[in-house]
């Protein structure tokens, strides 16, 4: 039986150096850890856009599966077979999954990425001179495109501590509807999360969880994800602990990926109470009992209430 034309053409963009690596059992210079459940489709287009893209670091990917349904473990089996992967029993969360992945990961540095992401040319490149450039960078994110288009990039990190006053504001902006009601107003504007000049490479506090490259010292000092949280704020408390560490948190424009948000999260139904669950679980561990229960009390008797009525009112809007 001849080979798949598709298996060809992955082993033909096996990246530079990954032999030399392989036969003389050298570290790679960065682990690409993905977390994966029930989406093999877009896993596989994950997948094919690392080998198809021009890097000329050496890498190593290792995907853990959550225990899904679908075909995911086989589609990596059979379609990349120089892609470790790890199956889980169960469905053991976020930040549990990539600790397995870390733990076994033999990079000099790690990317934590999202199997609904797409990633570019010499983005691993750039991600692994920028970190080598800024020793004390722990973490760095980069440019997420919101579509293959390459026409919007998603601001994917925040210049703000995320602190039980800092949720107040940003909530009373959003939720509230101030900054539709002040749209050119700037001391509402720093209120939301998010930061700005997207070409611009800068120190931040915190960066999104779906693309993060993460230095292997500052692991081993901090230590790695707290499994507690199963799903939302684990990528915040670990740029937190870093930054309480003495690290540094960066953006650098010259690394991408294309963000498609079409992922696993998407098919849960308990995707709200999980991330209302973490954000608890967040600030009592960094603020103690007074910085969840002043969440817990503006959430359940302003901004869930205004969530709800919001919720209502676009129901109506969409049938009318």
């Amino acid at each position: 039986m001849s080979p798949d034309p598709d298996e060809e053409q992955y082993a033909a963009h096996a990246p530079k150096g990954s032999e030399e690596t392989q036969r003389t059992d050298l570290p790679p210079d960065i682990t690409i850890c993905i977390v994966s459940w029930n989406r093999a489709d877009l896993l596989e287009q994950c997948l094919q856009s690392i080998y198809a893209t021009e890097q000329a670091v050496t890498f190593e990917v290792i995907v853990v599966d959550n225990a899904s349904g679908d075909s995911s473990p086989d589609m990596v089996s059979r379609r990349f077979p120089q892609v470790q992967i790890l199956v889980n029993a169960d469905n053991r969360g976020f930040g549990r999954a990539n600790n397995q992945a870390i733990e076994i990961g033999r990079g000099r540095y790690f990317l934590i990425l999202n199997p609904d992401t797409l990633l570019m040319d010499r983005t691993l490149n750039n991600m692994v001179a920028f970190l080598e450039d800024h020793p004390r960078a722990a973490v760095a994110t980069g440019k997420v495109y919101e579509s293959d288009r390459l026409d919007e990039v998603r601001i994917s990190y925040d210049y703000n501590d995320l602190t039980p006053g800092f949720l107040f504001r940003n909530d009373l902006a959003t939720v509230g509807g101030l900054h539709r009601l002040f749209p050119g107003n700037d001391r509402i504007a720093a209120w939301v999360w998010g930061g700005s000049d997207p070409e611009l490479a800068q120190r931040v506090s915190q960066v999104t969880g779906a693309f993060m490259g993460v230095r292997r010292e500052a692991i081993d000092e901090v230590g790695m994800f707290d499994e507690r949280y199963f799903l939302y704020m684990e990528e915040t408390d670990w740029c937190r602990r870093f930054r309480q560490a003495g690290w540094e948190i960066y953006y650098t424009p010259e690394s991408a990926i294309v963000h498609i948000s079409e992922g696993s999260s998407q098919l849960r139904t308990d995707r709200n109470q999980l991330y209302y669950d973490s954000i608890k679980l967040y600030l009592h561990k960094h603020f103690g009992w007074s910085g969840r229960l002043m969440y817990q009390c503006q959430e359940n008797l302003l901004f869930g209430p205004l969530r709800h009525v919001r919720r209502f009112l676009k129901r109506i809007q969409g049938g009318a």
